[in-house]
């Protein structure tokens, strides 16, 4: 496997200390348990998620702004980025009991965020090609590129440089400080993507944020439009944490098996449940309902392996046709330990 070395790291982090990033995902919540509780509390308006039922267990669907919110980030990065973490991380940011355990050294993400930028993103997406070696930061933020590079500026960092250049009417900038090469560009009304990787020049990195626009604008294939990822995104439930995998040799759970299962695309959600717990829901997709039918025993007997050695709270798997459902729910403290199980191994 090859891998991205300090210098595209450091670009990274130059990257996010403009712009702040993180993952496009959402939360998904049940109905509190009926005894009275003391203090502010929100109260979550979902159905209950039974446990030891998950045979004929309702799922939630997808809160409709937070999907399209996670798709627009997903349509910024090329089908050749065959999977992404993505992080709510105004979510997290705002949430005392995730803020220690959902951090984004778990997600692989930790050089895509310091502190410095945290309060400059809403979501963000983080993406390698370990082929080029390269990496797609999409993002989401109520501030504008250009302000902040102006931001950045206010801690000595003069990003901006001779301004930005066009790309098919979009805004894109390229930075060199001291080596570390990156790119940004505007793709949307609060929507944009830092672009950086080995060796990049300057113009390299603007070229590269330019085939993510591409993406975005449909010139080219994106990976949110992967076959059938659509609509396997529209299965799970939204969560403040997620993954995408459209290349299932990535994917943790199976990496310790010799045998390819067949699988094509594998998406998780992680949510907050009442009483200090986080739910997992894992939908893998196989070609056709046979193989996912011979795939079923396997993947439960290396969830129950998982099990044992994680305590899962609940864990449940069922077949819908081509497609195997999982859900795993653990006590929020064990986040960390469970979300690798499930996120590209990338």
């Amino acid at each position: 496997m090859h891998y991205i070395n300090r210098h595209a790291i450091k670009a990274v982090i130059m990257t996010v200390m403009v712009v702040g990033l993180l993952a496009a995902c959402t939360t998904e919540t049940t109905s509190p348990a009926t005894s009275a509780a003391v203090g502010p509390i929100v109260v979550p308006t979902e159905t209950p998620i039974p446990y030891q039922d998950f045979a004929n267990a309702e799922i939630p669907a997808p809160d409709p702004e937070r999907l399209a919110q996670l798709s627009s980030l997903l349509s910024l990065l090329p089908d050749n980025f065959g999977s992404a973490v993505y992080l709510d991380v105004e979510f997290v940011r705002e949430n005392d009991n995730l803020a220690n355990l959902a951090s984004l050294e778990v997600l692989g993400i930790e050089v895509a965020l310091p502190s410095i930028a945290t309060g400059l993103v809403n979501t963000i997406a983080v993406s390698a090609d370990f082929e080029t070696e390269t990496l797609l930061t999409p993002f989401q933020s109520t501030f504008p590129i250009g302000d902040m590079l102006k931001v950045a500026g206010g801690f000595g960092f003069d990003l901006g440089g001779d301004g930005p250049t066009t790309y098919e009417g979009h805004n894109v900038w390229g930075i060199d400080i001291l080596g570390t090469v990156v790119a940004m560009a505007t793709a949307d009304k609060g929507v944009g993507v830092a672009a950086s990787g080995r060796g990049l020049t300057v113009e390299d990195a603007k070229a590269l944020a330019e085939t993510s626009l591409d993406a975005f604008d449909g010139r080219a294939d994106s990976l949110v439009n992967s076959p059938g990822l659509t609509e396997l995104l529209n299965t799970v439930p939204s969560g403040f944490a997620a993954g995408v995998i459209t290349k299932c040799a990535s994917f943790p759970l199976f990496a310790e098996l010799q045998a390819d299962l067949g699988c094509s695309n594998v998406v998780v959600s992680a949510g907050i449940l009442p009483g200090d717990l986080a739910v997992f829901h894992a939908v893998i997709k196989f070609p056709a309902p046979a193989i996912a039918t011979a795939a079923l025993q396997l993947t439960s007997d290396l969830l129950e392996r998982a099990r044992q050695t994680h305590e899962f709270e609940d864990l449940g798997v069922r077949q819908e046709g081509e497609l195997l459902r999982v859900r795993v729910i653990v006590n929020v403290g064990k986040f960390s330990d469970v979300f690798p199980l499930f996120a590209s191994s990338n």
